[in-house]
């Protein structure tokens, strides 16, 4: 009998799962089996808790077939209840301090708990350890999970998520501003320690050395980066949004020069070929260096050019955006010289038949030569600004004004790259002078009105 006894009770045994099993077949923690052990199939064998092997998975097949699943386990709260610990420092100026529990989310999306102290306010603030519980318990009821990830990481994750988005020169330009101005700031910073005033104080502390344009780089990726973070989650607004550029500014400024039609031809005069044709070309049809370089014959149908592509630090690209893609009439007169060149697949070639080097065309021909006359050339940009002011100052529509230069945005043009200067505002200025003073001068007014 003690045997079949026995025997009966390792064979029932067998049958009983313990919490560690339970929990393996639901799916869940040990802990949940405890929060939810009245609603299992549970059976006290002294001061051990087992379930029912068979019961417990008819009971789960058919809480399942009836559409009333076992609730899920319980997913990491953000915000959670605690007080955190208040205490005094300081001899002379007494000074608050909070210690808490912080919610960290590491950059692979979990959570982790760690150990912060942060200053609450001066005994003068706060005068009582209850005014101090107050300040660190709004702290917490405001604080969100802080992501421990460095700025260094982010613009790697950055480039690697959005660079396929962009066109090669354009993350090329962004890679150099993170490299040689961002990164070496910021690069081991957390990115939630990075706030608006850091931010404004690189900025200002670079204007020192460098231009406004150079400035406006670093502002442009650190805002995209920032922003990046943001909208994955990882940081609540982003720090850069609205900063301003420093006024003033150091480093090299360029300064652009309206040319006019006769000290174009004398800067052509003074070039040798190809470069004399080059730079009557600009000036003719406000292209880009890099996309009058990257010019082929096979781009002609009749005198009219299309423009699908530039040259870019040496690498044919596609054009800068999807509005530089265009269609320009050519003369052909502008032709006939551009033939005389000579032959080959590309329209401006060095003596090898390859793309002009745009760089050493400058500083070895154009640049001397436009010296020699006296005049001041920023570079070739210079000729496309000269086109645009002649077209405004003739009236033709922005539109058109836009489409010719291959602009995104209509206003670019009047923006960016027109000027004006006296010779704009005399006959303005002159017919406000004319309706004020008509009598005192009525040679002058009739000249205006025939005007």
């Amino acid at each position: 009998m003690r045997s079949s006894s026995k025997a009966e009770q390792q064979e029932s045994s067998k049958s009983l799962l313990d919490i560690h099993l339970a929990a393996n077949i639901l799916g869940v923690s040990k802990s949940w089996i405890r929060r939810h052990i009245t609603e299992l199939p549970a059976i006290r064998v002294g001061r051990f808790v087992r379930f029912d092997a068979e019961l417990l998975s008819e009971q789960l097949r058919a809480k399942i077939e009836i559409g009333k699943p076992l609730k899920p386990e319980r997913t990491d709260m953000f915000f959670r209840y605690q007080r955190g610990f208040v205490y005094q420092k300081g001899r002379k100026a007494k000074v608050w301090y909070g210690i808490f529990r912080e919610d960290v989310r590491n950059a692979e999306g979990q959570i982790e708990r760690r150990q912060r102290k942060i200053r609450l306010g001066t005994l003068e603030e706060l005068p009582s350890k209850s005014a101090a519980r107050k300040r660190l318990s709004e702290l917490l009821k405001s604080a969100p999970p802080k992501m421990e990830m460095s700025f260094r990481e982010l613009a790697e994750r950055w480039e690697k998520a959005e660079g396929s988005t962009m066109k090669a020169t354009t993350l090329h330009h962004y890679k150099n501003a993170l490299r040689a101005y961002v990164v070496p700031r910021f690069g081991e910073r957390k990115i939630t320690e990075i706030n608006r005033e850091d931010i404004q104080n690189f900025l200002a502390e670079k204007a020192r050395k460098y231009s406004e344009s150079t400035l406006r780089s670093m502002r442009v990726v650190l805002g995209l980066t920032l922003g990046w973070a943001t909208n994955c989650s990882w940081l609540e607004k982003n720090p850069c949004s609205r900063v301003k550029l420093p006024k003033r500014t150091g480093g090299r400024r360029v300064t652009r020069t309206v040319l006019t039609a006769e000290q174009v031809n004398a800067i052509a005069e003074k070039l040798k070929e190809p470069y004399a044709t080059l730079a009557l070309f600009l000036a003719a049809t406000g292209l880009r260096i890099g996309e009058a370089l990257a010019i082929k014959w096979t781009d002609f149908r009749g005198n009219v050019l299309h423009v699908t592509r530039r040259i870019y630090e040496g690498d044919v690209d596609a054009v800068k955006s999807k509005r530089s893609e265009r269609k320009l009439p050519i003369d052909p007169i502008l032709i006939a010289r551009m033939e005389k060149l000579g032959e080959g697949e590309w329209v401006f070639r060095s003596k090898t038949g390859t793309p002009m080097n745009q760089g050493n065309a400058l500083k070895r021909h154009v640049r001397p030569a436009a010296e020699k006359l006296g005049i001041s050339l920023g570079g070739w940009h210079d000729f496309r600004h000269t086109l645009s002011t002649k077209l405004r100052r003739s009236g033709v529509h922005p539109k058109v004004v836009s489409d010719i230069l291959g602009h995104k945005k209509v206003n670019l043009a009047m923006d960016v790259y027109d000027r004006t200067d006296v010779e704009d505002f005399v006959l303005p200025l002159a017919v406000v002078f004319n309706e004020l003073l008509p009598k005192c001068y009525p040679e002058r007014s009739a000249a205006i009105s025939q005007h």
